[in-house]
């Protein structure tokens, strides 16, 4: 699991999701996971562009969760071990997705269907996951982000010395996990105790001759 590649995989497995729609509806335009500076934007049309524009982490834990990940591995010798490694960083990653084409309609129309796709996809299961970062339990999760407003929009856009485009924001959040060991320790799947009382010593360890408790014979009355 190569958890180094996590931010890229999103990006990956979010610009998988837009091309498959735009062949579903046999457009010409490409989907780029790129900077939409002004001149990459005019040589590309038509396209959709991805940009992740903000990256914000945390160490967090939830609720009932610990503060370090575990995991249970079996060596070669088919024993398991709980292996405990550094906390996870929690990811929030938030992306635009914009639009350019010669035509403004065209434009509007595009980034529509770059819409809707990411609608109809907001939990992608892991047999859609893009790259080795995941797990067959893994799901992503990328939701619209109401929070991108136009001061947003044209503070991103201002870093590239234009002025604000439509565009749209979305989130996702995602662990970064650390292969770091704290500690290691062996599974003990079941304990055995021997409780030896010295006054009861186990069945057949003292006579009871030399306990001074042999049985007397009983005598048995004759009516």
């Amino acid at each position: 699991m190569a958890q180094h590649q996590i931010i890229r995989d999103v990006g990956q497995t979010l610009l998988g999701v837009l091309r498959a729609e735009l062949s579903a509806q046999r457009s010409k335009a490409k989907a780029l996971l790129a900077t939409p500076t002004p001149e990459f934007l005019r040589k590309s049309a038509p396209a959709l562009v991805l940009y992740l524009y903000d990256l914000r982490g945390n160490q967090h834990t939830l609720q009932g969760e610990h503060w370090q990940r575990e995991e249970e591995i079996v060596d070669d010798n088919g024993d398991a071990h709980i292996v405990v490694y550094e906390r996870p960083l929690e990811l929030e990653l938030r992306y635009l997705l914009c639009a350019n084409c010669e035509e403004l309609a065209d434009e509007h129309e595009l980034l529509a269907i770059g819409m809707k796709a990411l609608l109809e996809n907001q939990l992608i299961t892991a047999a859609n996951l893009s790259g080795d970062s995941w797990t067959d339990q893994d799901k992503l999760h990328v939701v619209h982000d109401q929070e991108f407003d136009l001061q947003t929009c044209r503070a991103v856009f201002g870093g590239f010395g234009a002025g604000p485009k439509v565009a749209v924001g979305y989130r996702s959040k995602v662990r970064l996990a650390s292969m770091r060991e704290l500690s290691r320790s062996k599974r003990v799947r079941q304990r055995h105790i021997d409780v030896f009382d010295p006054l009861r010593p186990p069945p057949g360890s003292v006579t009871a001759k030399e306990l001074g408790l042999e049985a007397k014979p009983k005598l048995v009355s004759k009516k």
